[in-house]
């Protein structure tokens, strides 16, 4: 019996992540919206673990850690580096990103496009491409039948250009696949809207502001197009025939990850978590077209006030992905309270000092792999390990009791103290930066050290030299010099006349800004004895550091989890400082049906109002007292922010902070919509009223 047919489409940009995954079995397409995503892509490998799809499609001009982290979530161990794809044909070839005409040949084209893709494994259905071996076993390969490999297929940059496609050959087919956004949007509107009802049903089932799944749906629907249909035998037309695809699409809908609370993106816009258009300053400045005015106080401005890069990274991240794991949000909210106490205001402060000087360190890493590396990446890299370091002492020192960072501070213990002692050994921090170049401390190697103390020595040796040069070629004055590459030269005046009988001692090589540079045989004898002693002193400092990046890189994941332990400690540590500034409370999960909240305060508008006149209301929602509250007043009575009060202190408890309320009981919370902020467009054909409906269907 065969495997479920499970074909899942990938798009990342702009650090979200959309997906499409299609269930032959169920004729299903599930949708999942744009998320945010990190650097270790963990909404990507928890959606392939979750689905553990036979086929997965994603864009080959993505960022290059994003197709890392594909290959190594579909255990293509063999394909994580930088290696050309293989065509199916089994000829390496690289990518080609030639313009495609829709007039060209389908095997023209062939020709000049490869893809990591699958092969015909003699079923009629698609099989991975490895590596093999000498044994000619796929390399990185799991003997056992339990091993995840599904058919990985990368699509080329110009997918993109919206009138391009792309091309993999399994079973004797052509498949043309895009992720361009248009060329997507095109053909949903063709395969579901055929009347003019239909069409105007699309805006229901899709949600085009979350551009990443659509790519992913067109190339999705592309794909089992091809799949399900039949090829045209056209010669002059690059044009496929398809197959009825809504005869295999018996439903769509969309897909909410298990432990995400659903949040649409006007929802956002309306409780401002990122965006406020109350901006007093902007209101008074003069517009200027092409300049963006500054944005208003949010609730994420609020309460971001970490110190470092990361934890402002991360920060936005729990900010963007409000969570329904209740024990993870209770951790979080423990390690706040632990903070927010008096006795502890002496550790919260210190390790705010500290964790200003942590810095962002992949994009470091990336450059050390490259071989790039500026002083200024060095030095913050420095910094960071020793701050590490001194935080992990600390915790040491005072026994903190967070049992958030209790699990993880052997992160900032031995690998870390023993990277730093190296770093602080080999690396000469002062010379460097005069040097512009990394210079290694003495102590390091011993031949490097002799090479240096010749160095060093070399401007009195060479004056001895000119003096004995003056005497034998019989002028007043000379000097020698040393040209990194070119060797020793003899320095003098080009208005000095070397006598005649002295004339065959020396060789002009070059003049230049009034000097003249000879060779002599002492010259001769220096390049020889000492050598280009500058340039062996850089090449066996090159080789030391080249040695001291693989160990660097070798160590990056103990490295990556200290500055993510960090991150998370900034994080907590600005919630905390927030929630004591402001005067909120822990909220209370339980598993009911409730949302109670005593002395609730809108988190922005207590501190706009004029005169602090904020009045704070209670919120009672229940089986009990009943789930739907009509709110009635005259204009500007504070209708729209109550509502928003409600939706915003509730999201900040699925985010994790503390809450601005006296006291705020939350029962499991799924979705969260409001339609406080319209958002309408001619354009979509949708009145207001099929936007409210859009929401809950």
């Amino acid at each position: 019996m065969g495997r479920r047919e499970l074909i899942c489409a990938f798009s990342y940009s702009a650090k979200r992540l959309g997906a499409a995954i299609y269930d032959g079995e169920e004729k299903e397409v599930k949708m999942i919206g744009d998320l945010a995503e990190d650097a270790d892509f963990i909404i990507l490998a928890r959606i392939l673990r979750e689905f553990k799809p036979t086929h997965v499609l994603a864009n080959k001009s993505q960022d290059e850690a994003f197709q890392m982290q594909l290959r190594a979530e579909c255990n293509y161990y063999s394909m994580c580096s930088d290696s050309p794809a293989f065509p199916l044909g089994g000829t390496q070839k690289g990518f080609s990103d030639s313009v495609v005409d829709d007039s060209m040949e389908l095997g023209t084209y062939a020709n000049e496009q490869t893809t990591t893709a699958p092969t015909n494994d003699g079923r009629g259905t698609m099989s991975s491409v490895g590596f093999e071996d000498e044994e000619g076993g796929v390399e990185g390969a799991n003997p056992s039948d339990a091993f995840w490999h599904p058919s990985l297929n990368f699509l080329p940059n110009v997918a993109f250009g919206g009138i391009f496609h792309h091309l993999i050959y399994s079973n004797n087919t052509t498949i043309l696949c895009s992720f361009g956004f248009g060329l997507a949007r095109k053909r949903i509107e063709q395969i579901f809207g055929g009347s003019d009802h239909e069409k105007r049903a699309i805006a229901f089932r899709f949600d085009f502001s979350s551009s990443n799944m659509i790519r992913s749906l067109g190339a999705l629907f592309r794909f089992l197009e091809q799949q399900k249909g039949v090829s045209s035998s056209s010669a002059n037309s690059a044009a496929v025939v398809t197959s009825d695809l809504r005869s295999f699409i018996a439903t769509i809908g969309s897909y909410i990850l298990e432990d995400c609370v659903e949040v649409d993106s006007v929802t956002l816009r309306a409780l401002e978590i990122f965006y406020s258009d109350y901006n007093p300053k902007s209101i008074r400045q003069k517009f200027v077209w092409g300049n963006h005015r500054r944005e208003g106080m949010s609730i994420f401005k609020l309460c971001n006030l970490c110190r470092s890069v990361p934890g402002k990274q991360m920060l936005r991240m729990w900010f963007e992905r409000p969570s329904k794991d209740r024990p993870m949000l209770m951790v979080r909210h423990e390690a706040i309270a632990y903070l927010y106490q008096d006795c502890n205001l002496e550790v919260t402060a210190h390790l705010r000092t500290l964790l200003k000087d942590v810095t962002s360190i992949r994009g470091i890493l990336k450059r050390m792999r490259r071989g790039n590396v500026p002083i200024s990446d060095w030095k913050s890299f420095f910094t960071t390990l020793c701050t590490l370091v001194k935080i992990g002492t600390y915790f040491d020192e005072r026994e903190i009791n967070m049992a958030i960072v209790k699990e993880k501070l052997h992160f900032l213990r031995d690998p870390l103290k023993q990277l730093t002692a190296i770093l602080i050994g080999v690396i000469d921090f002062t010379e460097s930066i005069s040097e512009n170049r990394l210079v290694i401390c003495r102590g390091v190697d011993p031949e490097l050290d002799k090479k240096k103390q010749l160095y060093e020595k070399l401007p009195e040796d060479l004056t001895s030299v000119a003096l004995l040069e003056a005497e034998d070629i019989s002028i007043e004055s000379c000097s020698v010099a040393y040209v990194p590459i070119i060797g020793y030269l003899l320095m003098v005046a080009e208005s000095t006349q070397i006598p005649t009988d002295t004339k065959a001692l020396v060789e002009i090589i070059f003049s230049s800004e009034g000097m003249s540079y000879y060779k002599t045989n002492r010259m001769r004898l220096l390049d020889e004895n000492i050598g280009d002693i500058k340039m062996q002193i850089v090449d066996a400092e090159t080789n030391i550091v080249l040695n001291l990046q693989k160990r660097i890189l070798d160590s990056k994941e103990a490295v990556l989890n200290a500055v993510e332990l960090a991150a998370t400690l900034d994080c907590l540590i600005s919630l905390s400082v927030v929630a004591r500034k402001y005067n909120w409370t822990r909220p209370k999960f339980v598993e009911e049906s409730i949302v109670a909240i005593e002395q609730a305060r809108h988190p922005i508008a207590e501190h706009i109002c004029k005169d602090g006149k904020y009045v704070p209301n209670p919120v009672h929602s229940s089986t009990e007292v009943g789930k739907v509250k009509v709110l009635s007043g005259p204009n500007a009575s504070g209708k729209s922010i109550y509502l928003k009060m409600v939706g915003s202190i509730v999201y900040l408890a699925c985010c994790g902070s503390f809450v601005p309320a006296q006291r705020a009981t939350i029962g499991p919370i799924s979705r969260i919509l409001s339609r406080l902020y319209t958002i309408d467009s001619v354009l979509d054909g949708m009145s207001s009223f099929a936007n409210d409906l859009k929401q809950v269907l």
